[in-house]
This record gives C-alpha cells, sequence and structure tokens, in this order.
C-alpha cells in the first residue's frame, strides 16, 4: 500500500470514529482522582546525568547498532553530532522555549546539547528518527488527523492507575486531553502515529516532563526523556520483539549502564 493510500485510509477512519462518538454522545473527559495515589509531582524521575553521559550513552548505542545489523532501518541516533557554537545553542534553546511557552525539561535538554538533531517533520513522518529544536510541537499542530483519532473516544485513567511507571503499568492507560499539548520530538515506527512525545502536564519534583512512545496497541510512559530511551535504546537494537517496559535488572550490563540514574523506585 503506497503512502497516498495509507493517509487516505487513516482520514477515512478518522471520519468514521468521529461519527461514531458523535452518535454514542460519549460524556465529557472528567477526571477521577483517586484519593490514595502518589502522583508524578511527588516523585522524583531518577536523571542524573549530563551532556558527557549523554553522548557516552549514545555512542554505545549507535556502536552496538552498527556491530548488531549491517541493513535494515537507519538507527534512531547518529554516530556524530553537528557542531554548533555553544552560545548559539543556548538562545536557540530560549528562544524555542518561549514559542512552546514551556520549560523543556533537563534530561531533553542534555540530549540535545549532546546530540544535536538535525531532522523536520517532513523528513521523518514515515520513518524514524529525532526533530531538530527548532522543529519540535505538539501533537496538534504536526499530527492533528491522528490527534482526532485519539480523541475520538476520549480516556481519562484516575491517579491511581495511570501514576504508573515501570513494568506494572498497564499499556492501554492513558488520558487523552494530554495529547493536545503533547510534544513531539521523534519518531521510533514508521507508522506515523509511532512518536515519541513529552507530557508537559506530567512533571516529577525535579522537573522532568513524563516522556512516551505513542503507538496503535498502548503507549508507554516513563517518569523522564532519559529513561525513555534506555528503554528504547534496548528495543532498537533488536533485544525484544516488544515495546517497553523492560525491568530495571534486564537493562543492566547494556548501554543504559552510562546513563546515571538515581533513587530509581519502579521496578
Amino acid at each position: 500500500m503506497s503512502a497516498r493510500d495509507k493517509l487516505m485510509r487513516r482520514r477515512l477512519l478518522v471520519a468514521v470514529l468521529l461519527i461514531l462518538a458523535g452518535c454514542a454522545r460519549t460524556p465529557p473527559d472528567t477526571p477521577s482522582q483517586s484519593e490514595h495515589a502518589m502522583t508524578l509531582d511527588q516523585r522524583v524521575s531518577g536523571y542524573a546525568g549530563t551532556p558527557t553521559d549523554w553522548r557516552r550513552f549514545l555512542d554505545c548505542w549507535s556502536r552496538e547498532v552498527g556491530q548488531a545489523r549491517s541493513a535494515g532501518p537507519e538507527p534512531l541516533v547518529a554516530t556524530v553530532a553537528l557542531p554548533l557554537e555553544e552560545g548559539a545553542l543556548e538562545r536557540t534553546i530560549e528562544e524555542r522555549q518561549r514559542a512552546l511557552g514551556v520549560a523543556l525539561p533537563r534530561s531533553y535538554l542534555d540530549f540535545i546539547r549532546a546530540q544535536r538533531p538535525q531532522a523536520d517533520w517532513r523528513t521523518i513522518a514515515h520513518g524514524t528518527g529525532f526533530l531538530s529544536l527548532g522543529a519540535v510541537d505538539t501533537v496538534a499542530r504536526l499530527d492533528p488527523e491522528g490527534l482526532a483519532l485519539a480523541q475520538a473516544q476520549p480516556l481519562h485513567a484516575d491517579d491511581g492507575r495511570y501514576f504508573v511507571y515501570g513494568i506494572d503499568q498497564d499499556s492501554a492507560t492513558t488520558r487523552s486531553r494530554y495529547l493536545q499539548d503533547a510534544l513531539v520530538v521523534g519518531k521510533y515506527g514508521d507508522s506515523l502515529y509511532e512518536q515519541i512525545v513529552l507530557f508537559p502536564q506530567a512533571r516529577t519534583r525535579d522537573g522532568e516532563m513524563e516522556a512516551a512512545l505513542l503507538g496503535w496497541s498502548g503507549t508507554f510512559r516513563a517518569t523522564s526523556f532519559a529513561e525513555l530511551m534506555r528503554q528504547l535504546h534496548y528495543f532498537d537494537l533488536g533485544r525484544s520483539d516488544q515495546l517497553p517496559p523492560y525491568a530495571q535488572d534486564r537493562l543492566r550490563g547494556t548501554c543504559a549502564d552510562a546513563m546515571p540514574m538515581r533513587e530509581v523506585w519502579w521496578k
């Protein structure tokens, strides 16, 4: 099936689901609060890295991908970061944060300082990779049809079910209203919906944003962009046929060790 045919099929599916949603008269997306749940803003993210740690981690990832496969999909991470004068990069970071109206989390900014991806949305829309900082934008702006599809039947898990991380989380647990302002930073699969996003609405006590891999069969959520990348590298190396989460014990002895984490409280 051609890319055009896939797009037309997707648009038709969006339209059908929106019609069905209207007929079903779905009630408003009202949060259900769990009285005893510990929300993310009461927890630490575990991130303890620096741009130097990111370079070490990404170099290890890139090197192992090269050893693991001689052909196939392009690797998610590049081997060499493009140079950019530090002062100019910091100005770009400040300008982009102002444009987005949000303070980006430290783990993601440290990644940008280490890797400096250069792709735009058109380049990776039907592939994989990371957007340049200037191309990062909301799901609403980059993929409005995908947003409409996801929100056709809105879901909002209560705190007790939603704020669960690691291997205990349920991939079907989601909050549809978070997608509107979710920031797309990259893609991990060929499908347009297989996006890597940050949720500004869910932050840890130390200021990290919840990060997620969106997918048709479910969503993987992590306490930070750094933890999501530790998990994603394991999948990218072909060590599992299933998307994350993977237990912390399973990541030991891999490139994930190069990304320092502290006070990890999820399994």
